[in-house]
């Protein structure tokens, strides 16, 4: 019982730090019930949501013209 519980507790942790990324809440829980250590790897190799970097190049790119 108490090895279930965990077990929640740690796909709740993966949906929120999924959440936080490109993947979403959904797919980053998804991963971590299905790949286990090995989804928390991607989760936490995806993309943050808040890059600064990724979000000037693109203010550059698509800038009006005027």
């Amino acid at each position: 019982m108490v090895n279930f519980i965990i077990w929640l507790f740690y796909v709740r942790w993966c949906a929120r730090l999924g959440s936080k990324r490109v993947i979403g809440g959904f797919d980053g829980a998804i991963l971590g019930v299905l790949f286990s250590i090995f989804g928390l790897m991607i989760i936490l190799n995806s993309r943050k949501l808040k890059d600064t970097k990724a979000d000037i190049i693109l203010l550059e790119k698509y800038k009006p013209i005027g």
